[in-house]
């Protein structure tokens, strides 16, 4: 007979246990992941996998104290286990324990040596906690360790890229172009990180893997993103409008999208706000700024004006307002289904919940300035919850020439957001709703939200941004000018464009495809949407 806390002669090893936890992690399969893990440690509870993977579950259903619980239980075993270590500043991490997570992850770096593995997840750690810096260096001692790992090199020409180190990225991109020359995604970068010339570009490389590669797959769908780059760098607008549709073509046929479903949500939204109450009571003090728009409409470049401000850290693009709606939605209506469901209800939240969970959900990105900024550009969907839940926010709304932003949206590959943007008509009707909704929000919100013209940033610099400071009650810095020098990472793509002097070259890009761009423009027009 087995000793009591010991495993029975049938009983699954720690092995078996491990194999099939993460076969349940792999298909989402929590809850039941879940029970095996409690199994896995109540058989054998000195082996890892049950802590471990408990601790990874329980993340990945939103508990991240019991995440921590876990994990903690099985360092008190295995005080130096890197991978325990990591899974802590995880799980602290996303308790909102910033500084706590980092010094964690810290002690795990000094207990890995040159494992390019482990040096790898530490370096996703670092990213997913903004420091793309301390996850540059984790990469280099990776890459010293394999230094002909190509997917290496290819993260670490992201990572240069976020960082703005071009020469940098470019010499991975070609590091990793010479050992596999058709990578699709390598070529796109390499056109994206410099200007494309005739003396010196990647049109025919690009053009050579994409005869290579199956025509349907998502490599043609990057080389076609990154041929129009390089066509309208070269002046060769009719070549770069053939391959940005091909390309738009074949991304949308990936995914299910259903414009009239996005339109009813809209109106669904307006017609829950019809009036909404002139006072919130505030229940934090926080004055947090929301900067909203469309994709390519400036938010980015915005973010880093503010962020060169003494008294303001750059947040980045938080989920955390979306997922602080969604699950203040789901205490108040667990049952309700849909994004029409959704829609209808949001004017029923509580906006001192939102501002708790938002809080907690977005400070290990906060920082310790006296003001933040969150740029997450469809927010825009959540301005009266913005204002219940921090009545003393300032939202910040970028908007640009209609054609001129929905161009850009067109020719950028979001990599599965924004599925509106790949198709002409969807992109109209998007753009329609989007403008209907922002007329409703300043209607019900009067002078809560500023509108900043993305080309009044272009050609009157400096007095919009005096104008901006002063709307956000922040004294005129003329660091702020200098927006190009903030050091901060950048993973939008924006990356390279915010890190350059302000260029006017973008304002009128639109009117090389005028003809192309046509039933758009009659689109937005049919719906009184001025074009000049």
């Amino acid at each position: 007979m087995a000793a009591e806390g010991s495993p029975g002669k049938s009983s699954p090893s720690a092995a078996d246990f491990e194999r099939q936890i993460t076969e349940l992690i792999a298909r989402r399969d929590l809850g039941r992941a879940a029970t095996a893990a409690a199994s896995c440690r109540a058989t054998w509870p000195d082996a890892a996998p049950g802590w471990l993977l408990g601790s990874i579950i329980a993340l990945l259903t939103d508990d991240a104290r019991t995440a921590l619980a876990l994990v903690e239980e099985r360092l008190g075993r295995e005080p130096r286990d890197p991978q325990c270590l990591l899974q802590k500043g995880e799980s602290l991490l996303a308790l909102g324990r910033r500084d706590e997570a980092l010094a964690v992850a810290t002690q795990a770096v000094g207990n890995v040596g040159n494992d390019p593995v482990a040096l790898e997840a530490l370096c996703d750690f670092f990213v997913h906690a903004y420091e793309h810096a301390q996850a540059l260096v984790l990469l280099d001692r990776a890459l010293e360790a394999t230094p002909d790992r190509i997917a290496l090199l290819g993260k670490r020409a992201v990572l240069h890229r976020f960082l703005g180190y071009f020469d940098l990225a470019a010499r991975d991109y070609q590091a990793v172009l010479a050992r596999t020359p058709h990578d699709a995604e390598a070529l796109k970068g390499l056109a994206e990180v410099s200007p494309q010339t005739r003396e010196q570009n990647v049109v025919a490389r690009l053009q050579a893997a994409l005869r290579q590669v199956d025509p349907r797959s998502s490599d043609a769908v990057v080389l076609h993103f990154g041929l129009a780059k390089c066509h309208e760098d070269l002046g060769d607008h009719a070549a770069s409008w053939q391959h940005v549709t091909a390309g738009n073509r074949l991304e949308r046929a990936r995914f299910q999208y259903d414009r009239a479903a996005d339109r009813a949500v809209i109106e669904r939204m307006i017609s829950g706000f019809d009036r909404i109450e002139a006072v919130w009571p505030d229940a934090t003090g926080e004055r947090p700024i929301f900067i909203v728009g469309l994709p390519r409409t400036g938010t980015t470049l915005v973010e880093r004006i503010i962020g060169r401000h003494s008294l303001v850290h750059s947040a980045g693009e938080l989920t955390a307002l979306s997922e602080a709606v969604g699950v203040t939605f789901k205490r108040r209506a667990p049952q309700a289904r849909g994004w029409l469901d959704y829609a209808g209800s949001l004017a029923e939240l509580d906006g001192e919940s939102i501002a708790r969970e938002y809080l907690a959900r977005s400070r290990a990105r906060r920082g310790a300035r006296v003001r933040f900024s969150d740029k997450n550009p469809v927010n825009f969907f959540y301005l009266p919850l913005i204002l219940r839940a921090f009545p003393r926010a300032h939202i910040i709304h970028l908007t640009r020439h209609p054609l001129a932003a929905c161009y850009a949206i067109y020719k950028t590959r979001f990599e599965g957001t924004f599925p509106f943007s790949y198709d002409l008509e969807e992109l109209g009707d998007f753009y329609v709703g989007y403008r209907r909704l922002m007329a409703h929000w300043h209607h019900v919100l009067p002078e809560r939200i500023l509108d900043v013209a993305y080309e009044d940033l272009v050609t009157e610099f400096e007095p919009t941004v005096r104008r901006l400071l002063d709307d956000l009650e922040l004294p005129f810095e003329t660091a702020c000018l200098a927006f190009e020098a903030n050091s901060d990472a950048t993973t939008t793509a924006s990356a390279v464009q915010v890190r350059q002097p302000l260029y006017d070259s973008s304002l009128d890009q639109w009117r090389h495809y005028a003809r192309e761009l046509a039933p758009l423009r009659a689109r937005l027009e049919s719906a009184a949407i001025a074009i000049e």
